[in-house]
């Protein structure tokens, strides 16, 4: 390896404020201290994941997480949205459960039936689109059909303001879209699991290759806004994330 490519190197596998707070979620949810995390750049998740193992010395799994989260998950969506508890599969959609409207007072409400942390809602995309579209879309039409005389460079720079305002107002608007990859009760208390793997482990149980690598790869990936399936054992942090 030449001098160059190992400065890079380096330079890629850099802690910044985005790789601390991966970091700092990986401890809160698997109740462990990593130490320096600068000591992790570089290192895998399966790496992390044997660290983990290593360090929280969880009790051998004696019951399946997945079931005992599901059977927990399934008595809070029961009591909070009045569902039956034959209408509770793995299979069934989040989104035939919690209605628009009011999804974000149901998910708090659940939350706080269960006394674990639940991944967090999102933006809707569209609301993000349209704060990206509507001020340059706004500006165009009022030039070109309304015979408002501004120039290229002035609806480019208020184009930004104005995208930049409405990127803060949207920040006020109630997060309530579902993550992708939990998007059925079943992905939701493996959610759960990965958010809370203490409170679980503790109680039950762990499995260093059931349990601690998949919820882990989870983790990362609600964490990071990234595919599970580009969440590999062999990923490095932070460099595989791309993130700093």
């Amino acid at each position: 390896m030449t001098l160059l490519d190992s400065r890079d190197l380096q330079g890629s596998n850099e802690v910044g404020e985005d790789t601390w707070e991966l970091f700092e979620s990986i401890e809160q949810s698997f109740g462990v201290d990593l130490g320096d995390y600068h000591d992790l750049a570089g290192i895998s998740i399966l790496e992390l994941s044997q660290r983990i193992d290593g360090l929280a010395k969880y009790p051998v799994e004696d019951s399946c997480l997945s079931s005992v989260a599901f059977n927990r998950l399934r008595r809070a969506f029961q009591k909070v949205t009045e569902t039956p508890r034959s209408s509770l599969r793995p299979s069934t959609r989040i989104h035939d459960l919690l209605p628009w409207r009011t999804r974000h007072l149901q998910w708090a409400s659940i939350q706080s039936e269960l006394g674990l942390e639940l991944p967090r809602l999102n933006l809707p995309s569209w609301l993000l689109v349209l704060c990206l579209v509507l001020p340059v879309s706004l500006l165009l039409y009022a030039r070109l059909f309304m015979g408002l005389r501004i120039s290229g460079g002035i609806i480019a720079m208020s184009s930004i303001v104005l995208t930049l305002l409405a990127l803060r107002a949207a920040m006020l608007y109630p997060a309530r879209a579902i993550p992708a990859s939990i998007e059925t009760v079943g992905g939701l208390a493996k959610a759960v699991i990965a958010r809370n793997y203490n409170v679980f482990a503790g109680a039950h149980g762990s499995s260093p290759e059931r349990g601690i690598l998949p919820s882990l790869r989870l983790l990362v990936a609600m964490e990071t806004c990234i595919s599970i399936e580009k969440i590999l054992p062999e990923t490095r942090i932070p460099s595989g994330l791309n993130i700093y």
